[in-house]
């Protein structure tokens, strides 16, 4: 058992440090976003279902953004509240024609709608059909070549757009992420938001596992070709590629579903192409503000994992490459899942073997100050990517790390054990994290339009 428990102990920290010192290695100091003047075009779809507190923010984000070549879709998915008549209010629509590409299946569209005022906004009326169903049903009326997936309460930044732009330059990029940032963490405008650290405590557990997430996991991903999952919130797809992969399964998971269904197609048919992460590309999300919802977005996404391991595990190296399928089955499965249901008998392990009591402290302890790094470098990746606090806020996060250590990451193996049991019970049950709309109120003061700020540049 003890062999065992060094064996999974010594695969985590070649993982740990390889997250911690590639990017610490290959993110320079400087990087700002890479502007170009052509302009690919860009289709951003926003699921909707009953986003009446929150749409108006990301509709906002979507208006001052800087990017012209580009047309954003709403998809009301049967909203019970009033997300429509909002929008209408919001944009005046009229009915409009489009043409449909008749590949992929979804629930009836009831009507497709054009801004009267901002003739690059269109919504989709539908039935009720779920989150892949209403972005099945974007990808058919979609006209252009980059599809760019948007929750409805993200608020995408001003060179969100030009970020992805960029990166699709290269022709051989099939698939991005963006890098999603925690709304609350942020006070401003949508033009100059500004990170701050002045807020809840679980919203700052969630800052720091957002940053260690995006900047450090993801990246590391990247340069080994393991990407298993373009976050939902924040994705850039080629078209044909969403078309050539069925579009959206409705599943719990739909963003890890369609990532891999990706990672199918460069194994089998686009050998040359390639997933990236794009963090110059922001977007601002609310994440849960209670325990409650919290714990609910965790065990959805828990299950989320579980049912795509369970879907595609006999497509690991056989039709998804090496490298994910490693990925996945090593540092998500092994470590992330099955490693947190032994490291619950821990306790009990040291209550009936107490003379060997230093294993588990000296376990901790090493664990502890990996992650105390871990943090550190994430922290300081997020500064060389623009994500710059105070001194104040500087200081409250280095006392904050150690508390989000032994708190926050030891809750994680409850919502992992939880939703993995859950799963096993239920699959298909799971809750939706209510929307709240707080965090972007202070988005509304001293808001500039995105023309006086191109004067401000030219």
């Amino acid at each position: 058992m003890l062999m065992v428990t060094l064996f999974i102990f010594s695969i985590f920290i070649i993982f740990q440090i390889l997250y911690i010192f590639i990017p610490i290695f290959l993110v320079s100091d400087k990087n700002d976003v890479v502007l170009t003047s052509k302009e690919k075009s860009i289709t951003i779809l926003i699921p909707a279902y009953n986003e009446e507190k929150v749409i108006n923010h990301c509709l906002k984000g979507i208006q001052n953004v800087n990017y012209t070549n580009v047309e954003a879709i709403f998809i009301n998915d049967g909203s019970t509240d009033g997300t429509f008549d909002l929008l209408d209010s919001l944009i005046k629509l009229q009915p409009v024609r489009r043409t449909k590409q008749g590949i992929l299946t979804h629930k009836k569209i009831k009507g497709i709608y054009q801004s009267k005022l901002y003739p690059h906004m269109y919504v989709i009326d539908k039935v009720n059909g779920g989150k892949a169903d209403a972005l099945n049903a974007g990808i058919e009326v979609a006209n252009n070549d980059i599809i760019v997936t948007l929750d409805a309460d993200s608020v995408l930044d001003y060179n969100a757009m030009q970020a992805i732009n960029t990166a699709f330059q290269d022709e051989t990029i099939i698939a991005a992420g963006g890098t999603v940032q925690i709304a609350q963490g942020f006070h401003g405008n949508y033009l100059h938001p500004q990170p701050t650290f002045i807020i809840s405590g679980i919203i700052r557990f969630q800052i720091i596992q957002y940053f260690t997430a995006f900047y450090l996991h993801k990246f590391t991903q990247m340069k080994f070709k393991s990407i298993t999952v373009i976050a939902g919130a924040f994705g850039a797809f080629r078209k044909y590629a969403l078309l050539e992969a069925n579009g959206y399964r409705n599943t719990v998971g739909e963003d890890m579903d369609i990532t891999l269904r990706i990672q199918s197609l460069i194994k089998t048919k686009y050998k040359k192409s390639r997933m990236i992460v794009v963090p110059h590309a922001f977007c601002y999300t609310e994440c849960p503000s209670t325990l409650r919802d919290l714990f609910n977005q965790r065990i959805r996404w828990q299950k989320a994992f579980v049912d795509c391991v369970w879907i595609y595990r006999k497509s690991f190296f056989r039709k998804i490459g090496f490298a994910p399928s490693l990925y996945l089955l090593l540092d998500s499965l092994l470590l992330g899942t099955l490693n947190a249901f032994v490291m619950l008998l821990i306790p009990l392990t040291f209550f009936i073997t107490p003379n060997n009591y230093w294993i588990p402290v000296g376990l901790f302890s090493f664990t502890f100050l990996l992650a105390t790094y871990q943090s550190i470098a994430a922290i300081l990746i997020s500064r060389r990517f623009g994500v710059k606090y105070t001194l104040q806020d500087y200081a409250k996060i280095s006392t904050f790390i150690p508390l989000e250590i032994i708190t926050y990451r030891l809750l994680g193996i409850a919502f992992v054990t939880m939703g993995t049991i859950l799963y096993l019970k239920s699959k298909d049950g799971w809750h939706v994290s209510r929307r709240v709309g707080i965090g972007y109120q202070t988005y509304e003061k001293n808001e500039e339009s995105v023309e006086s700020r191109r004067r401000m540049m030219s």
